[in-house]
């Protein structure tokens, strides 16, 4: 008997390490076969936790969801349209929009479309204790909708600057978006301290990270850890465009 309880506690005690395991560089695939799935979960160099999940809401729909009050949240839209009740306000938001939740922050997303709305929900709790008020001094929780954002013209292609600030979690958090011509590199590969995500929504790239190429198409994202060599290039017909995030 004391042999199987310990059988049982040292599973429980595996299944807690791999599920903790630290995040390695490497491409995540989207999936679609069921209406919530992870995409990615573990630890990594600036946070104790950090979750990818995959959702979709059926038409008509609604579901809602409260932010833990220890980490921060990243919702971005994949598919679909989805109005978003935050702070008693609610936006309709589609493809390419986003929501950025404080800790403990309440929400509620519909689906008003004829389709699935799918989108991507990023959890993060920071290695240091939650600062609050420098999240609340950077804005808060917000929405920002893809249509209001401007397209500036770059040598290889374009880009859109989403946000870039300290947050309740992070000391930096930088998001944008970058459209690039076909068969151009987005700059030579490099390193940085800062971890980063490369999100492809349109067209085909090829990321190489930490000596690895990975061919990618729209729904693959790249986890790039902290200090590995890293580069983009569109491999594609036209032009690709993806979003890349990084914080410390």
């Amino acid at each position: 008997m004391m042999k199987s309880i310990l059988c049982i506690v040292l599973l429980f005690q595996v299944a807690g390490a791999i599920a903790q395991s630290k995040v390695t560089s490497g491409l995540h695939h989207w999936k679609a076969s069921k209406s919530k799935e992870t995409l990615l979960n573990g630890t990594t160099t600036y946070f104790d936790s950090f979750e990818v999940l995959a959702e979709t809401i059926k038409p008509g729909k609604e579901a809602s969801y409260e932010n833990s009050s220890d980490s921060e949240e990243l919702v971005i839209v994949k598919d679909g349209e989805v109005a978003v009740t935050l702070k008693g306000t609610n936006k309709s938001i589609g493809p390419g929009s986003i929501v950025f939740l404080m800790p403990g922050e309440k929400y509620q997303c519909k689906n008003n479309g004829k389709a699935g709305a799918s989108f991507y929900r990023l959890t993060f709790k920071s290695k240091t204790p939650a600062d609050v008020a420098r999240g609340n001094d950077n804005g808060g929780s917000f929405i920002i909708d893809w249509n209001d954002l401007e397209m500036k013209k770059t040598e290889p292609g374009g880009r859109r600057d989403f946000f870039n600030k300290p947050t309740a979690m992070c000391q930096k958090y930088e998001m944008h978006v970058t459209t690039l011509n076909e068969g151009l590199p987005s700059h030579a590969p490099h390193t940085h301290p800062e971890e980063e995500i490369i999100l492809l929504i349109r067209g085909n790239a090829t990321m190489m990270v930490a000596d690895k190429d990975y061919p990618m198409v729209p729904g693959d994202f790249v986890f790039a850890a902290s200090g590995d060599f890293h580069g983009i290039r569109n491999t594609g017909k036209g032009q690709c465009e993806y979003f890349a995030f990084q914080w410390k």
